[in-house]
């Protein structure tokens, strides 16, 4: 039997993070959070349900992965994150894994909700997502947002989807645009001040235009028009953020 050790990284999840470690249970042998001084009960919800809880400052989500990796009991990590939660497909398919000796990386299908309402347009679905892997054989980008997976491992389709309820309604999802926005342009600092400007022109057209109509996200009425609109936004003030 493999032994699997579970990696999240939370900041103020205080919402989330009971029904995704209730999910875990029976499924990782150790669960390692690394929290960014939270000022809500996350971490205090955590330790009561057995979680390792370590404090870091953010430092980047490569890097806070890493760095959680570093110090897990067990070779092989299954990250995810706070508002995820594995479905019973999901949770069936890594018990039956665990009985064996794993080998390579696997990734699976991440289907996200907003407002409760799971979303298969937009490019929200198959939103694939390498999550289970050796911590000997692979680590995190140092990306501060939209983080990759570095492995040279054999990638395998783990059956049954990782549930993510992303958000809670627009006005969130407005929030974690921006937030992700600021990490975004801080990676393109220095850059050629003349290509930023271009891409600020023509990258949110680009990804609108993509997101609404070649993603089918018109299908999902008011949603799928909300959900491109912010993919567009998030997109121009990356762009403008690095561009100032």
């Amino acid at each position: 039997m493999t032994k699997i050790t579970a990696l999240i990284i939370t900041h103020n999840e205080e919402k989330h993070i009971g029904a995704c470690l209730d999910s875990l249970t029976g499924v990782a042998d150790e669960v390692i959070i690394v929290d960014s001084f939270s000022s809500d009960k996350t971490k205090e919800i955590a330790a009561h349900k057995g979680a390792n809880v370590i404090e870091k400052e953010f430092a980047g989500f490569g890097a806070q992965k890493n760095m959680g990796a570093g110090m897990a009991a067990n070779d092989y990590i299954l990250s995810i994150d706070a508002d995820e939660v594995l479905s019973e497909e999901l949770r069936l398919s890594i018990l039956k894994l665990k009985d064996t000796q794993i080998e390579g990386a696997w990734f699976v299908n991440r289907l996200n909700h907003i407002a409760g309402k799971p979303i298969k347009t937009c490019g929200w679905y198959p939103d694939i997502r390498t999550r289970l892997y050796n911590t000997k054989q692979a680590q995190w980008d140092n990306k501060d947002v939209h983080e990759e997976l570095i492995t040279a491992d054999r990638i395998t389709f783990l059956k049954g989807d990782l549930l993510h309820y992303s958000y809670e309604d627009y006005d969130d999802m407005k929030t974690r645009s921006d937030r992700y926005a600021k990490l975004g342009a801080a990676s393109l600092k220095g850059s050629n001040a003349i290509m930023l400007a271009i891409k600020m022109t023509i990258n949110p057209i680009a990804k609108f235009i993509k997101t609404y109509f070649l993603q089918m996200g018109f299908t999902d009425g008011y949603t799928g028009w909300m959900i491109s609109r912010y993919k567009a936004r998030e997109t121009f003030y990356k762009y403008y953020l690095a561009f100032r």
